[in-house]
């Protein structure tokens, strides 16, 4: 017999839910927040009828549910005094709109933090057929406590964090604009073909196939973010970049997190196999997407096992430069008309806006047909030409008219762009920061920190990364690179890039490899290595003509690399860049260690490309010379890094990776390992609780972030003792429940960045003593219902960003603070995320 609870909880929720929308449309003065309640409980009532089934199927009473039923009897007592307050009574009608803007963040709080694990654990119990009896329930306990660890490290998404899911399989922005009659045709008969129902069982398949820089991509781009496709799909369209060297393992867990599921571990390729078609049998009642872009001819292969024949409505749109013959229908897009290139070369040779005549007409349609009316040849050769002159159009046409090839069309396309590298601007830095691309995988999302992080120790540039950060928009601007922001308000942030990242076409990619590979391997400034398996270079293995020059190094290994490294003599090495995959058998990546042996190594990059972290060897040979660390995805022992000898170091950073809560020793301290830190960074580094004490004794330390990591507790009580401290980033850490009072000595603090930390309940009291803050961002801090009076002492203050019920609390303050800018930040509830 199904617990009352349950039928009483449907009821609760539909009488706020008929209260509400009633009193919407009769009661002027709450309008605003009965509005706001209203759009939360559209978006949960889906979730509530849902409980009421599983509840109903699986014979549980709902007695979990009573926190939730208390709630929602809560709100309708609030939302019923609405029409007892009279609309003058401008006091009544403040503490009222505070309540009611409080019961609707509760709600949002209540659904995105406790409803998900519910929602886990029915789809766990029911796809088994369990019923929760007796001596089950310790264990379902324990599964749950299991299940809460993993929504964390895999979604870590508390209230739409701004990072999106590391799966990548997320449609890309869709381009500004397209050009090109055939280019709408491709879309429409695309759109019709996906739209179309599937006549029977089985996947259908579709190739689009062109030259390199047609456009491929960004037509299936474009279609896939189409109104009629995201509202036939929805959440089930999933964008999957193949490389050269596809690793389906990957791919598969991937696949898994996009769609919100537990992610397997997978051994063998078998293994993703049968994992992938479990994965289509399960999400495959609705229709599904999948975009498979840039196969390689030698990829062929991968796109059948990715065919699965047992559900209705399933779409596979390939994309290549090749046909394959047993697939069908091939959509062939052919490159621009001499017209649409023309039109699309005016588009980027416009600065500004303002449309620009080019010197002369014939010398325009001449440029163009030496960019073979390719997309992506137009805009990399125009956007080089903006704001020039006659003599230099001239010189330009003259580059793209010597050495033209007969040889295919991928050697003349990468020719045409390498003519465009020639003197941008007569600046050969940027031609250096667009070869340094080269150091990544194909396909990859490139930190925009990691770069910024690596060209700041190579070019000697400054500290905080301005002008590099300057580099990065000039190779986005020249079309070299594109910079994605996926974090909307970033505007808020402290202009730190920590969100961006950057994405370059493999043709341009291609095009850096090959810039980096002239001349002998011993006199290359760059060497950029892509290892299969243990196959060394002769020249590597051999111990030959070692690279005497080269200042950056890309090491990038697979899944069936092995240790040892041999030997590799790098006497000027000052940047090192690490990428490395591995296999379900191989839990350790040993750091090289040739590393010990570079005495100029300032900037040291190491990432796992692999979908869980790895823990990281021979880590005593980082030595004292580096200058930043970037780690991604590994497991790391940082407090237990008092061993290590790093007193140049002035940067580090992790990234989803699991630091280790092993403590130190009595005679090992971080601040000893690190005199001279000036940066630490944490992001996502789930098993983080707390900071040893030692940090605080770190004298230099300028800036201080640990985002996104939801176990974090505590700053150490210390931290006042950081007198250099400019900036204290502490987004989405949603168990920080209170900041230290010895904050208030950190008098050159400038930024406070505390947005979604959920359980915080108040600033310090004594706020006011930190006189140089000048900026706030303290959205979604949901139970932060009060601000400390000290507040009117801070003269420096300039920006606030919060909602608008916590930019009432400021108001008070304005007088004060005449300068202070409150920018409202408000974000419709969208749980749809918890479907």
């Amino acid at each position: 017999m199904v617990d009352s609870t349950g039928a009483a909880l449907g009821a609760a929720f539909q009488e706020l839910f008929g209260l509400v929308k009633h009193l919407v449309m009769t009661i002027a003065a709450f309008r605003r927040q009965l509005k706001k309640i209203k759009a939360t409980l559209v978006s949960i009532e889906p979730i509530i009828k849902d409980i009421n089934k599983f509840n109903d199927q699986l014979d549980r009473g709902s007695e979990e549910m009573a926190p939730i039923k208390e709630l929602l009897d809560k709100g309708k007592r609030l939302v019923d005094k609405c029409q007892k307050i009279h609309a003058l009574n401008l006091c009544m009608k403040y503490k009222h709109s505070r309540r009611l803007a409080a019961f609707n963040a509760a709600v949002v709080e209540k659904f995105q933090l406790y409803m998900p694990l519910l929602g886990v654990r029915d789809g766990k119990e029911m796809s088994v057929g369990v019923k929760v009896i007796g001596e089950d329930v310790k264990e379902i306990g324990e599964d749950l406590k299991e299940l809460k660890e993993w929504f964390v490290r895999v979604n870590g998404r508390a209230l739409q964090s701004e990072f999106e899911t590391s799966s990548d399989l997320a449609v890309p922005a869709a381009p500004d604009f397209i050009v090109g009659s055939e280019v709408e045709a491709s879309l429409r008969k695309l759109r019709e073909q996906l739209l179309e129902e599937g006549a029977s069982v089985g996947a259908s398949v579709i190739v689009v196939t062109a030259p390199g820089g047609c456009g491929k991509t960004t037509l299936l781009k474009k279609l896939c973010h189409e109104t009629a496709i995201k509202g036939k799909f929805k959440d089930k369209i999933m964008f999957v970049p193949i490389s050269k060297k596809p690793n389906l393992t990957d791919i598969v867990q991937k696949m898994y997190q996009h769609n919100r599921l537990e992610v397997p571990e997978i051994k063998s390729e078998e293994g993703a196999v049968y994992c992938l078609q479990q994965l289509l049998n399960k999400i495959g009642q609705s229709p599904v997407l999948l975009v498979l872009d840039d196969v390689w001819k030698e990829s062929e292969s991968i796109v059948d096992k990715f065919v699965c024949n047992d559900i209705k409505d399933y779409k596979i749109v390939v994309t290549s430069r090749y046909e394959f013959p047993h697939i069908r229908p091939v959509h062939h897009l052919n490159p621009l008309t001499h017209d649409e290139a023309v039109e699309l070369f005016r588009r980027c040779v416009t600065v500004d806006d303002r449309s620009m005549r080019p010197p002369d007409t014939q010398l325009l349609n001449e440029i163009v047909e030496h960019c073979k009316r390719l997309p992506l040849v137009i805009k990399v050769v125009a956007k080089s030409l903006r704001g020039k002159n006659y003599a230099f159009w001239k010189k330009k046409l003259r580059e793209l008219s010597e050495g033209h090839s007969l040889l295919d069309l991928d050697t003349e396309i990468l020719a045409c762009l390498r003519k465009s590298l020639d003197d941008l601007d007569g600046d050969p830095s940027i031609k250096e920061r667009f070869m340094d691309l080269g150091s990544f995988p194909e396909d990859c999302k490139i930190p925009a920190t990691a770069l910024i992080d690596m060209w700041v120790q190579l070019y000697e540039l400054d500290f905080d990364g301005v002008d590099a950060a300057t580099d990065l928009h000039e190779l986005d601007y020249r079309n070299l690179a594109d910079l994605v922001l996926p974090r909307r308000d970033s505007r808020d942030d402290d202009e730190s890039y920590r969100s961006h990242y950057v994405m370059q076409h493999d043709l341009l990619r291609e095009l850096a490899i090959m810039e980096c590979n002239q001349g002998e391997v011993m006199n290359r400034e760059r060497l950029i290595l892509d290892l299969m398996g243990n196959n060394f270079p002769n020249w590597w293995r051999e111990q030959k003509q070692q690279p005497r020059r080269a200042r950056l190094v890309s090491i990038s290994t697979d899944g069936k690399f092995s240790t040892p490294w041999p030997n590799l003599e790098l006497p000027v090495v000052e940047a090192l860049v690490l990428n490395f995959r591995t296999n379900m058998q191989t839990k350790t990546y040993a750091l090289p260690e040739f590393i010990a042996n570079s005495p100029m190594l300032k900037a040291l990059i190491v990432t796992n490309y692999s979908f869980f972290p790895v823990e990281l060897g021979n880590f005593h040979v980082i030595g004292s010379n580096l200058r930043r660390i970037r780690f991604e995805r590994v497991t790391v022992p940082f407090l237990s890094m008092g061993k290590l000898c790093l007193h140049d170091l002035e940067k580090i950073s992790f990234f989803m990776c699991d630091i280790s809560q092993a403590s130190t020793s009595n005679n090992t301290k971080i601040s000893d390992a690190m005199p001279n830190l000036k940066e630490l960074d944490m992001d996502y580094c789930n098993d983080l609780v707390r900071l040893p004490d030692d940090i605080c004794e770190i004298k230099p330390l300028q800036k201080l972030s640990i985002t996104n990591c939801h176990n974090f507790s505590a700053l150490p009580e210390q931290i006042g003792q950081l007198a250099y401290l400019e900036v204290v980033r502490l987004n989405s850490c949603t168990a920080l429940s209170r900041l230290p009072d010895s904050i208030r000595s950190l008098q050159n603090v400038r930024l406070l960045d505390i947005p979604e930390c959920l359980n915080l309940t108040a600033l310090p009291d004594q706020i006011g003593q930190m006189v140089s803050l000048c900026r706030i961002n303290m959205r979604g801090c949901l139970k932060l219902s009060e601000l400390p009076k000290s507040i009117v002492k801070l003269r420096n203050l300039r920006k606030v960003v919060c909602e608008e019920e916590k930019a009432v609390l400021w108001g008070s303050f304005k007088n004060a603070l005449s300068q202070l800018d409150i920018i409202l930040f408000e974000e419709e509830p969208n749980l749809d995320w918890l479907e």
